[in-house]
This record gives structure tokens, sequence and C-alpha cells, in this order.
């Protein structure tokens, strides 16, 4: 690989479009440029008007462009949005002896493909195909066969598909602002790169990703995801609540929302860095919330008031993530609890009502692994955009990878390696 290669991940979502530029080394990568710009012509994540999405992209990608002084042709792009579906298949072939049964790269990659071999529309466009395990003449849990003896080799793999219109909209967007789809990655799985860790990934997880037009779920299990969904709701729907509630236009309604749970996370800071003594308990603090200068009929209004509009709605997003769940048939099995992240996760009570609604351990997952210029990404909001980069990252030192490979005439190593890169995008 050479010493240092630009990469570009876009996450075009409802309420905004952000662009990352970093740097990638052999060791590291650093963040040289940001972007983040109000989202227009994207609801639900999917695009409803291509040449106001168009603008927004190209906004955004001119202002990092600007910030890392690097002209960007390609780019890694989240995709998400009601139509993503998963399934899981398997792929079975025979090991041919010729001087002995024992398994390589090749025969991984034809069990691989031959999970791939499944009956879908043809208005379906596969995003990901994801080894989950190895199975050599029965004996499950193998999650490198490469080098073993068998004579029957299958991999379970887990599928994550999406409508080709809706992908091609978003492409068509890309494209018209002069840069190429570099590839795409479920927001989910972006998430998940960011803001999970391996052994949450091991144990059984679920993250849950909840943006502004809607919200995505992926369900890890073994190291490796079984389950993903997208629900048509997310923070906006919390904003319109409170904007019928309490009177008020959208854009109040948000103010009032980021304020009041921002109070909320100032006071847990607080706690968390002074004794209990010193800190008043929660049942002291004011229940009254200073509405002055928001345009409200009263300068005041009742906490009570606003948890009461914004608790049923949160109520209902983790009820439907719940019923996902029980439709994955994976009650009882995620011991690593739920990981809340994206924009709307920070909504005041959202830890709260997950843990009530969910029955499990709750925690925000905040996007990590990167450096350099990360002071406007470390937010849950910027999760999946980090966490394509890093999936960018991995494909990138795995192409280099295969050329160098390649130009050594190491055809045997080029497929050993790029199976376990691509089995190490998801540990």
């Amino acid at each position: 690989m050479p010493k240092e290669k630009f990469i570009t991940a876009i996450d075009a979502g409802s309420t905004k479009v952000l662009t990352i530029v970093a740097a990638l080394s052999e060791n590291k990568l650093s963040v040289v440029g940001v972007s983040k710009v109000p989202s227009k012509g994207i609801n639900k994540a999917a695009v409803v008007n291509i040449d106001e999405a168009v603008e927004s992209i190209s906004q955004s990608i001119d202002r990092a462009e600007k910030m890392a002084g690097v002209s960007i042709s390609s780019a890694y792009i989240t995709v998400s949005g009601g139509h993503i579906e998963t399934l899981n298949s398997r792929g079975v072939v025979a090991v041919v002896p010729y001087e002995s049964s024992e398994i390589t790269p090749e025969h991984v990659a034809r069990a691989t493909e031959a999970a791939q071999a499944v009956s879908l529309p043809s208005s379906r466009e596969v995003i990901h195909v994801i080894p989950r395990d190895f199975i050599v003449d029965g004996q499950d849990g193998i999650k490198d066969p490469v080098g073993m003896s068998g004579v029957r080799l299958e991999v379970e793999t887990n599928i994550i598909h999406g409508l080709s219109t809706s992908i091609h909209n978003l492409e068509k967007c890309v494209k018209k602002v002069g840069v190429d789809v570099g590839g795409w990655v479920f927001t989910g799985v972006a998430s998940a790169e960011s803001a999970l860790t391996d052994t949450e990934k091991e144990l059984g997880t679920i993250l849950v990703d909840i943006g502004g037009g809607s919200t995505a779920l992926v369900i890890f299990l073994e190291g490796a995801p079984i389950y993903s969904a997208v629900l048509p709701v997310g923070g906006k729907h919390i904003t319109n609540d409170l904007a019928i509630g309490l009177r008020a236009s959208l854009d109040t309604a948000e103010k009032i929302k980021i304020k009041l749970s921002n109070e909320k996370l100032d006071y847990m800071s607080l706690a968390r860095e002074f004794d209990r003594s010193v800190v008043k308990p929660a049942s002291t603090i004011s229940d009254e919330f200073d509405a002055t200068g928001y345009g409200l009929e009263t300068n005041t209004v009742s906490k009570r008031v606003l948890y009461g509009i914004i608790d049923p709605r949160l109520e209902e997003i983790f009820e439907l993530v719940a019923g996902e769940i029980k439709k994955a048939n994976l009650q009882a099995k995620l011991p690593a609890g739920c990981v809340l992240t994206g924009g709307a996760s920070l909504t005041v009570g959202a830890e709260k009502v997950a843990k009530q609604v969910l029955k499990m351990t709750v925690r925000v997952g905040f996007p990590k692994g990167v450096s350099g210029l990360i002071d406007d990404i470390q937010g849950p909001d910027a999760s999946a955009c980090v966490g394509a980069m890093i999936y960018a990252a991995k494909m990138v030192r795995s192409q280099s990878l295969l050329n160098s490979n390649a130009a050594s005439g190491k055809i045997g190593q080029v497929v050993k390696n790029l199976i376990s890169k691509l089995k190490s995008f998801l540990p």
C-alpha cells in the first residue's frame, strides 16, 4: 500500500449529510476533513428529490474537500431505509482431493459463492455477504477452515440486500457531483464498526442506530451479524410530537428537544465527576423547563409534560425493536444488551425507556477508531460515517494486499488473505 492514501465516507441521512476525508497510513486512520450540512431531498433514508439531495451532497463534499485540501473522486456511501432486508444462507462444496483432502482458500471462496446463490427478485441488490461460521464434515464453530482436512465444507453467511431503485437513486445523486461510489455500507453495519466492541459482538448484542427519519438495527451473535432491519421511525417523529403538543414550529420543537437532552447530559456528567453528597439528587432538580425566547405562550413548561410527549414515541420505537428481536427468535440470547447510537440516541429518556421495554442492559455508543480532526465527529450522530470510513480503510488495505501479492505470484495467499480481511470487517 502507498505510504498515505486518502479515502472518503459519506452518510446521507434524513437530517444531515456528513462527509469525512481521512488519510490512511499503515497503522492509523487520520481524519483531515469533515463537513456536516443539513439534509434536503432525503426522507426516511430514501431520496425523494434528486435535485435537492444533489445540492446537499455537493455542499458537504465541497466543504470537506476545502478542509482536507484534496479532491474527492470516490467515496463509500452508507445506505439504509425500510427496503433493507436480511437473510441467512448456507453454501456447500466438496473438497476435491488432489494430494490430500486439505481445504484451500479456493474452496472457501467457492463455498461463499455458493451461499450467494439465493433466489432474490430482480428488483433486489446484494449489499453485504458476510461469512458467519464454517462447518467441516459436520463440525461447526470453525472460523478459519483453511489448512484443515475434510471432504465437505459448508459456510453460513448473512446476506443484507436492498431495493435496487433506492440504491441507484442515491448513486445517481453522488455521481452527479462527480464522485464515484467506491462501495456501499449498510448503516447498521457501519455504526457497528465504530460503536461496538469485539466482546459485545461475540457475546450477542443489538445495535440500534436512531436517525432522523428511520432507525437501523443489526443483531450480532458469535462475532457476526445475524439479523438486520430498518424501522420507519426516528428522531423527527419525536420532534413532530413536541411541535404538536407545544403548538410550536418544528424548528422550535427541535431546539427544545436538544436543550432538554443536553441539560440531562450535563447533570449526568456532573454526577459522575463529583461525589453524590455534593450533587443534588435528581428529585430536587427543577421540574420547570425555561422556555424563554422560544416563542411559546409561556416562559416555563413542566418537564413532566415534555417527558409525557417524548416517552410514548420512544416506547413505540423500542417496542418495534423488541418485535424485530422476537421475529429473529433471539429473545434472551443477547447478554451484551443493547447499544444505542445515532443522533436521536441522546434524546432525554432514551436509555431509560430502552431498558424498560427491552429488559436488557443499555448503553449509548460513541464512535471510535479514528484520530486527527475528530472534534466534530465524536457524537453518536457520526457513528455511521466513522464506521463507513473504518470499513473503507479495511477494503483499501485488502485491495493493496491483493495487488502486492498478485505481483509476486502468490495467488493462493491472495485468496486466503482476502477472505481473512473480509471476515475481519465484522469480527
